[in-house]
């Protein structure tokens, strides 16, 4: 995903272009793996129904079912339209956005074929499918950086359990330790400056001082 995602945006590639030329190769790449496939015999591991000359893959016999079966033609025909709309909408949020939020949203695919499979009574409802899927979607979350995190820092740095990145004190750290090196490597070399020390403006240190200052006229 990140490779395409890479590679779409380099070349500016459109979405249908794309998805075009991804079932071209993947089309090409099988049909020609069919042919050795339709020779290797595995035996009766499939069972004598589903592969009954025993071999890794039976495409003639798969075309005869087609053939004989209407309902499984439409099926098929079904589902190489939905992968076909599938990858042109994958891509194009990869295109538009970023392949985590695809990865994101793939997550969510199963979540909604899980909800039309209970709807139509293909399955049984279980609880701990439930909590599976929560916990998936979730590891994708955190792994991803989205959202679950972002609350995490954001509670962090309100209770000031943790500095923001970029805030004053850790320019002022930054600034101090250049200061230390510059200040080692002058010695080192035999020299010294009259430089004054560089600070970071805080306003907290400027009221302190306004405060200090009046209350020193008033007493």
């Amino acid at each position: 995903m990140v490779y395409e995602e890479k590679f779409i945006k380099k070349y500016n590639v459109p979405a249908l272009k794309a998805v075009g030329w991804e079932g071209t190769f993947g089309f090409l790449t099988l049909s020609t793996l069919l042919i050795p496939f339709y020779f290797i015999p595995v035996g009766g591991f499939f069972g004598d129904q589903i592969n009954p000359r025993h071999v890794l893959e039976d495409a003639w016999d798969g075309l005869c079912q087609l053939s004989n079966n209407p309902q499984l033609a439409g099926a098929f025909s079904l589902t190489v339209i939905s992968i076909a709309f599938f990858n042109f909408a994958g891509i194009s949020v990869t295109k538009e956005m970023s392949a985590t939020t695809r990865m994101v949203l793939d997550s969510v695919r199963t979540l909604v074929i899980w909800g039309v499979s209970l709807a139509v009574q293909w399955q049984v409802f279980h609880w701990l499918q439930l909590v599976g899927f929560i916990i998936l979607v979730i590891g994708m979350c955190i792994y991803n950086d989205i959202l679950i995190a972002d609350c995490l820092r954001g509670i962090v740095y309100r209770f000031g359990i943790a500095d923001r990145p970029g805030s004053y004190y850790d320019m002022q750290n930054e600034i101090e330790e250049e200061l230390d090196t510059s200040s080692d490597d002058q010695t080192v070399a035999g020299t010294t400056t009259g430089e004054s020390e560089t600070t970071v403006f805080d306003p907290r240190h400027q009221n302190a001082q306004e405060g200090q200052a009046r209350n020193e006229v008033v007493t």
